[in-house]
């Protein structure tokens, strides 16, 4: 039976993957709240940044109390998503609507990452903070196409 501190193979690699995507969400939300023009989406994306660290931590910490390794960083995919996005930017003026969509997109992959990881660790101890997780991210995205739909009017 998989225990906080005896994590399954599976769980681990998915805490892990889930790990170094947080990791990513948090710089590419720094990255380009540092870009926007709009003062408003500026402080979303700090706040969403604030909170997508506290879930790595949270990740991490299920990771030390299992004794296994902690990813550094993100993923390469990461860090070419938070260059695309300064791209992007650059090359539409700074154009917060292009951002935004950027943000919905990226938002849309780490609910489905969630989504398969919490799918694979079933009733594991993990579940609940993953489940929690997903919300956040569910409500990130919810109020991203809301500040979407704003910019549309």
């Amino acid at each position: 039976m998989e225990t906080v501190r005896d994590l399954d193979k599976s769980t681990i690699d998915g805490l892990q993957k889930l790990c170094k995507l947080c990791h990513d969400s948090t710089e590419g939300y720094r990255t380009a709240a540092s870009e926007l023009d709009s003062e408003p989406l500026s402080e979303a994306f700090r706040n969403t940044s604030v909170d997508r660290a506290m879930m790595r931590d949270q990740l991490a910490e299920m990771l030390g109390t299992s004794h296994e390794d902690i990813p550094d960083g993100g993923t390469a995919l990461g860090s070419v998503h938070r260059w695309w996005i300064e791209a992007r930017t650059a090359i539409s003026s700074n154009d917060d609507k292009a951002v935004v969509s950027e943000a919905i997109r990226g938002e849309n992959s780490i609910e489905d990452e969630y989504k398969d990881v919490l799918s694979d660790a079933g009733d594991s101890p993990v579940s609940e903070t993953l489940r929690a997780h997903l919300l956040s991210i569910h409500n990130c995205r919810q109020t991203l196409e809301e500040l979407e739909r704003m910019q549309d009017s």
